[in-house]
């Protein structure tokens, strides 16, 4: 460990503050202190306190100590930083700790007591033992214990394996899946059906009935094809017509539509839809469409769902 001397020592005190490169030296070789003394309080905090904040505030403390420092006082510097290191370090804590010292001292005791009866008798205390131990009520073991878990913060960044090779963290496991909950995907499944809303709006009436009826109301081809007077293979021409074109449209629009094929039938037909969705319709008029579109029933395949191979 090195320790001021020399002329460095004999300076005066008012000529310390002054001396900024003096002072930033002194840190700089230091700066091992603060590690150390983290290693040595760390085991005193409760294992959600991020190390790296304690690193933080103990490197504050030792640049406030290599400027407060004054070699006159015949103190070493290593000495008087390690104080100022420590000092730091507990008043960040304290700041940031939700639970108050009082909890914290009876969750010591908790924890002390536990230790002291696994090494005697080899296994962990029930709440009744503990509470015995610690000469308190076995409520308020349970009390002392909720208490703990409701003043525990957890990192979302926080490896939650043992092994190095295990990367998942807390918050690959909170991950929100629910595209009822999650605002982007809310707005992109609004969007995607309101723009298919709107698209079937632009359809020609032939078109736009088959559509509605095969897969928003679940009607069969034949039915179809029988009540419009044609036949059925007839209806699925249309029908491919209709889901041709609102592909085309739908692959202006979105990333991975693949494009329909130029030699598919109605190439002019698809163009001038294409041209009529694009100028008539704006990204708001598509989005409130969605907020009374009809919900495309499990029991036709979804017209979007296409092979693009």
């Amino acid at each position: 460990m090195r320790e001021t001397t020399g002329p460095q020592a004999s300076s005066p005190a008012g000529d310390r503050a002054g001396d900024g490169e003096v002072a930033n030296q002194l840190a700089i070789e230091h700066l091992y202190l603060v590690q150390h003394i983290v290693n040595q309080v760390s085991s005193r905090f409760p294992r959600h306190i991020d190390r790296q904040e304690l690193w933080n505030a103990g490197a504050y403390g030792l640049v406030d100590a290599s400027r407060r420092f004054d070699p006159g006082s015949g103190i070493p510097f290593a000495r008087y930083a390690a104080i100022r290191i420590r000092g730091a370090i507990i008043d960040s804590t304290r700041t940031r700790d939700w639970a108050s010292r009082g909890l914290r001292r009876e969750l010591r005791e908790v924890r002390q007591a536990t230790e002291s009866f696994e090494t005697v008798n080899g296994r962990e205390p029930s709440v009744a033992e503990l509470a015995g131990a610690l000469g308190v009520a076995p409520e308020e073991i349970e009390q002392r214990r909720a208490a703990a878990a409701r003043s525990t913060l957890l990192h979302l960044d926080q490896p939650m394996g043992m092994a190095d090779d295990d990367l998942e963290t807390l918050g690959d496991r909170l991950q929100d899946r629910d595209p009822s909950i999650s605002p982007d995907d809310v707005m992109e499944g609004r969007e995607l059906v309101g723009t298919l809303r709107t698209a079937i709006g632009f359809l020609p009436e032939t078109q736009r009935e088959v559509v509605r009826r095969y897969y928003l109301e679940g009607e069969l081809l034949r039915d179809i094809a029988e009540s419009m007077g044609v036949t059925e293979a007839r209806v699925s021409q249309i029908r491919g017509e209709a889901l041709n074109a609102m592909r085309a449209y739908f692959a202006t629009e979105f990333d991975g539509v693949a494009e329909v094929d130029d030699d598919a039938p109605g190439r002019r037909r698809r163009a001038a839809f294409v041209a009529a969705v694009s100028a008539r319709s704006t990204w708001r008029a598509r989005i409130e469409a969605a907020e009374t579109a009809e919900v495309l029933p499990t029991r036709r395949p979804n017209p979007w769902i296409v092979n693009s191979a």
